[in-house]
């Protein structure tokens, strides 16, 4: 058990497949690119479903559909970003509804470019976060 954490930081995340392609979220956080799945934070008095919802119309500018779990944390995480904080994190397969366009040609601050990358070429190394890196290994 790590004494040193306060508080729990509930995220939640779209594994939206098609044809052998999973779609990647390029992001810039805190200055830095990183490659993860599409999504985000929870809100205080939100659903999970809500927050999914809510980052795909931010985000993706649409709803999802066909949304199914797949996978929740199931082990400690102590956030990156913040050390007194353990992650805890909802993954969902998910459909887009309508074809997908990026507001953006490369991220700024609270807006992604999205990638379809191969699902047999991407690799664990190319993900940031370590729940993402599992998860890769799970689908």
């Amino acid at each position: 058990m790590n004494k040193s954490i306060d508080s729990f930081n509930i995220r939640v995340y779209a594994l939206i497949i098609e044809n052998d392609n999973i779609l990647i979220s390029k992001e810039l956080i805190k200055g830095e690119i990183v490659l993860k799945f599409p999504g985000g934070g929870v809100e205080h008095g939100e659903g999970i479903i809500d927050a999914l919802q809510r980052e795909a119309k931010e985000e993706l500018s649409q709803e999802l559909e066909e949304i199914t779990h797949f996978y929740t944390t199931d082990f400690f995480q102590q956030s990156t970003f913040d050390k007194s904080e353990q992650l805890i994190s909802f993954y969902y397969k998910a459909q887009l509804t309508q074809i997908l366009k990026n507001k953006v040609e490369k991220p700024i601050k609270d807006q992604p470019v999205f990638e379809w990358k191969s699902i047999n070429n991407l690799k664990n190394s190319d993900l940031h976060f370590p729940i993402d890196k599992l998860v890769l290994k799970k689908i």
